[in-house]
Formats: structure tokens, sequence, C-alpha cells
């Protein structure tokens, strides 16, 4: 099968975003580290099929906006944990939109191109009974917001970043038959999951100064 026909490209822009319940505000405390998913060497002349190609699409596009949100978290969080996690983030998508970006040119497809300046990225249709993305205008408020406000909110819109991420790696696992693409699913899989235990214990509602 040539991989071109059939070449699912990533042109959706984000969707609905995950919505707080309640006053929960951003813990300050600093969560245990999640595991950083090492960079997996490509296989260049391996097989590899449309999912293989859609998940390093996706997963670049996801990497994209994660990159952005971090990014804003290191200049602007208030909260140490939260900080800190943003430049582990940050960290880490770098040699990951690298690596698949390696991939997609070696088998001969196209490459989700790169946001310029402070622009938002455009984020992948993630297909059904996938986890929706924010909408963009929930990530343009977060750069009007400062404090808890900014913190609780750039929380918000990691979660389905991160869901969507391990969403991509389960598919992959299930549909991908290239070996270095489904290692490196497992990998994703493992350290988001492990980062969006963070995430969501930051969220927990803390004691407000009344009570």
């Amino acid at each position: 099968m040539n991989p071109a026909r059939t070449l699912v490209v990533v042109t959706a822009v984000l969707a609905a975003g995950v919505a707080l319940g309640g006053c929960a505000t951003t813990q300050t405390q600093t969560p245990p580290a999640a595991p950083v998913a090492p960079v997996v060497q490509a296989s260049p002349t391996a097989q590899f099929n449309n999912s293989d190609i859609m998940f390093a699409q996706q997963l670049i596009a996801l990497r994209q906006q994660a990159l952005w949100l971090a990014q804003q978290g290191v200049e602007r969080a208030q909260a140490v944990g939260v900080k800190q996690l943003a430049t582990q983030i940050e960290a880490e998508q770098g040699p990951q939109i690298q690596q698949l970006t390696t991939w997609l040119t070696q088998w001969g497809v196209p490459v989700p191109a790169m946001p310029s300046g402070t622009a938002l990225p455009p984020l992948p249709s993630m297909g059904p009974g996938m986890p929706s993305m924010p909408p963009a205008q929930e990530l343009s408020q977060l750069q009007s917001l400062s404090g808890e406000q900014f913190d609780q909110k750039f929380v918000e819109l990691l979660i389905p970043n991160h869901e969507g991420a391990v969403a991509s790696a389960t598919a992959e696992l299930a549909n991908g038959v290239n070996p270095s693409a489904k290692q490196l699913a497992e990998q994703v899989k493992t350290s988001q999951t492990a980062e969006l235990a963070q995430l969501r214990q930051m969220l927990g509602a803390t004691p407000s100064p009344t009570e």
C-alpha cells in the first residue's frame, strides 16, 4: 500500500476544552516529576502504514501546542510546581518534534508546519472517540491572565493536550506497524499518563484563607 495515497493531513484547529468544576485552585506544591520519554531513533527502511503517519503528524501538532503552553508557563506561572512542570514539558517537546519530523521526511509525507513567532499552533482532528482539544479562544484567553488564574487555566489546557497524546499513542500501539513508532508510542503513553496525574493533582482543591 502506498501511504501517500491514504495520507491523513493535519488541518483541524483546536476543539472543545476541559471544564473545571467547583472552585478548585492550583496547588503550589511540587508533585513528583514524571518520567521523560527518550527520543527513539528512526528506522527509515522499516515498514510503515497510515496509522504510523497519522500518529507522527498528530503528535507533532500536539507537541507544538504543548511547547507553546509550556513557554507561557515558564514565563508567567506563579506557583513553583507549575513553573517547574512547564520547564520540564518545554525541554521534552523539541527533541520529539525533531525526531517525528525526521520520520515523516524519511517516509516522504508532509510535515505539519511550525507556527511562527507567538502564533497559536493548529491542532489535528483527533477523530471519533478521541479527546477533544480546547478551542483557540481559550488559549488566547491564557495570555490575559496572571497569578493563580493563569496557573489554573494553564493546567486546565494541558490536560486535554496530554489526553490527546495518550489517545494517539494508544491508537498507534493498536494499529501501527513501524517498530520505532510503536516504541515511541509506548513511551509517550507512559510519560503522558504520569504527567496527567501531576496535572490533576495540581487542580485539587486547596483550603481557602477563610476555612
